[in-house]
């Protein structure tokens, strides 16, 4: 079977079999059958009139340069921003809310999507060279745009780059296609570049590395899955129309989470106050979320941040036909199914577990409480202050901040979207007014003025996973030596005191709270939690703890200086996130670190640094806890000890 037939067979896959081994929560098995079905006649008809060719480095067997296939910049292959449905895009918005736009613009909702500019990417295309799995990849860039040359299997392309996907934490990058792929005709369809340009650290990575799931090779280009999956969440009112068609177009009103995404189609309101256009519609045709109820308005972020799925089977093709139908200011779940692992009997969960009985492991913890980025609702909807009261995404967040300035990762707004004031107890008083002063010191046993006294800390810990960092939860709850026990989730108190074993938290929480005690095993009662969650749990509490050392939090309750030394033995983990997660807190915790350092390194370089990380000494911080002899010397045995217990099942976070 030749290249363009398998990419042809991918791409009809894609919808919902692209990542069938990564466990898709979307998942439809009618689709699924349906897809494969065409699969398995196609690879019947054609099997056996010609070998697959597999991808091979650039150049020919005996080292001589091949000529290079240019695929034309202006390749019709692309998606294209074609507005629809009374959609009319966010310029139309600038003339009477000018502010709104500027801080909108400024988000990096704004920038989840964009088309490739010297602005725009944040890669460097200056004559890179990187090689993945024995394939070459040369990134440049000319007057013209930005290139990247690969083998496609019938030698080297020059391919153009179309489309970035974020702008935040790292960036992705879509290229278009030669003509004749797939062989039935020109599609507007993508494939993804296998590097992830990480902007914190200025490098490119394998884009496996940057997600928690295990080691693979031969990583593919992904063909057709921006337009299968990706575009949902990444662009504004996408349309990707696989099906009967001849010349099928993936088209969006606006590329990025445009102003229409969260207030609307916009064109009855906008012709409202056209002095020339006053017949039709009414200034209430548009809706901001802030005049919604909690719910309602929470509903408008769910449709991209919660663990969701049609509804129906049927709307599996008309959302890719006629674009996504849920509106803001409806109710999304007549539209769509919210996967609770609290609720594994209801139908349709239940019809997706027979198809993927792993798919809660790839998105909840055994509780049932989200463990993966960019599913927040699903924690929001579990949480007594949403059910019982008012709280809402909008209670803390807001996609405008007039004071905007630059995209600064660091700063509240620009980082996580937070309102003015969201990072202290603001949002919590606004209910619980009685924990202010001395009734919140009384309250948490740690002074007003400290990270202890701030009511996220303790009751939204991060326990979630993404992009290379931890995330707060979304489900709000309170710390439990039981949940660390029984479910492995890592308790709000270790979260900080990362120096402390299981039994310290459990006294902690019994002579404060009443919380009753129970026998713990022999470790958890001398050593640190998260020490024994680093070199014992399995990758994603693994990753959660090698970075929950160089919290700041962490650091200032637990010391900086006794972490390095454990932190090198993750250099060798085999999954790629908990040794980017490493090599980040050794970062931070020492400023001497290689700032090159990578995840990719070998098993002699990992050795290497772990042997200069040994002579580190903190005879100030408890012993055995940290695995510290009496001397202040790193305890190697009784690590290694720990390292050979570790849980190796493997696994993937749906992110």
């Amino acid at each position: 079977m030749s290249i363009w037939l398998a990419i042809a067979v991918a791409f009809l896959l894609l919808p919902f079999w692209v990542r069938l081994s990564e466990r898709q929560v979307r998942l439809q098995p009618t689709l699924l059958a349906m897809t494969l079905f065409l699969t398995a006649v196609l690879i019947g008809c054609f099997s056996d009139s010609e070998q697959q060719t597999q991808p091979q480095p650039n150049g020919d067997s005996d080292g001589t340069q091949q000529q290079i296939n240019t695929v034309p910049v202006n390749t019709k292959r692309e998606p294209v921003v074609a507005p629809s449905d009374s959609y009319v895009g966010s310029q139309r918005c600038i003339t009477c809310h000018a502010d709104e736009h500027a801080s909108w613009d400024e988000s990096f909702h704004q920038s989840m999507t964009q088309l490739p500019s010297e602005a725009s990417v944040l890669g460097d295309f200056n004559n890179v060279d990187l090689e993945l799995d024995g394939i070459q990849y040369h990134l440049e860039h000319d007057e013209e745009g930005y290139w990247v040359k690969t083998n496609l299997g019938t030698g080297p392309t020059r391919l153009p780059i179309k489309l970035l996907t974020g702008s935040h934490h790292m960036q992705l990058y879509w290229f278009s296609l030669p003509d004749s792929v797939p062989p039935e005709g020109p599609k507007r369809i993508l494939g993804l570049m296998p590097f992830s340009f990480l902007v914190s650290q200025q490098a490119w990575v394998p884009r496996r590395s940057t997600f928690l799931h295990p080691p693979v090779q031969n990583e593919d280009f992904e063909i057709g899955r921006w337009n299968a999956t990706c575009l949902r969440c990444h662009s504004t009112h996408p349309k990707a129309d696989y099906y009967g068609k001849d010349n099928p177009l993936t088209t969006v009103a606006e590329f990025g989470i445009s102003c229409e995404a969260c207030h609307g189609p916009g064109k009855e309101h906008a012709e409202f106050y056209d002095l020339g256009k006053r017949s039709g519609g009414g200034p209430h045709q548009i809706v901001n979320p802030l005049d919604l109820d909690h719910v309602r308005a929470s509903h408008v972020c769910a449709n991209c941040h919660g663990a969701t799925s049609v509804k129906h089977q049927s709307d599996a093709r008309k959302w890719h036909e006629e674009g996504n139908s849920f509106r803001p200011g409806n109710d999304l779940l007549e539209l769509r199914h919210l996967i609770r692992a609290t609720q594994p009997e209801h139908p349709m969960t239940a019809e997706l577990l027979q198809h993927d009985p792993r798919l809660f492991e790839s998105v909840f913890w055994p509780d049932g409480m989200v463990r993966v980025t960019g599913r927040e609702y699903s924690g929001l909807v579990e949480t007594a202050c949403h059910i019982q009261g008012e709280l809402s995404c909008l209670s803390c967040h807001t996609m405008h901040n007039k004071d905007a300035k630059d995209r600064s990762p660091e700063d509240p707004w620009n980082d996580d979207q937070l309102r003015v004031g969201m990072r202290s107890n603001k949002a919590c008083l606004k209910c619980h007014q009685e924990y202010t002063g001395e009734q919140l010191t009384n309250h948490t046993h740690h002074l007003v003025s400290s990270e202890g006294s701030k009511c996220y800390n303790c009751h939204m810990p991060h326990t979630s996973y993404g992009l290379l960092k931890a995330v707060r939860s979304h489900q709000i709850s309170n710390p439990s030596v039981e949940e660390t026990l029984k479910v492995g989730r890592q308790n709000a108190c270790n979260n900080c005191h990362v120096d402390q074993p299981l039994q310290w938290t459990a006294d902690q929480l019994h002579n404060w709270y009443g919380q009753e005690k129970q026998e713990l095993p022999d470790a958890h009662q001398k050593i640190s939690s998260v020490v024994l969650h680093l070199l014992t749990g399995d990758a994603g509490q693994r990753a959660l703890a090698a970075w929950a050392l160089s919290w700041d939090s962490a650091m200032e309750a637990s010391g900086k200086t006794w972490q390095s030394g454990i932190l090198g033995f993750s250099l060798s983990d085999p999954y790629d996130a908990p040794r980017w997660m490493a090599i980040n807190s050794l970062k931070r915790l020492d400023n001497t670190i290689d700032a090159g350092l990578t995840a990719q390194l070998s098993a002699e370089d990992a050795e290497a640094i772990r042997e200069s990380l040994l002579t580190s000494v903190e005879t100030q911080r408890p012993t055995q806890s940290v695995l510290r002899k009496p001397d202040g010397t790193l305890d190697v045995a009784l690590l290694e000890f720990l390292l050979n217990q570790r849980n190796d099942r493997r696994m993937y976070l749906q992110e």
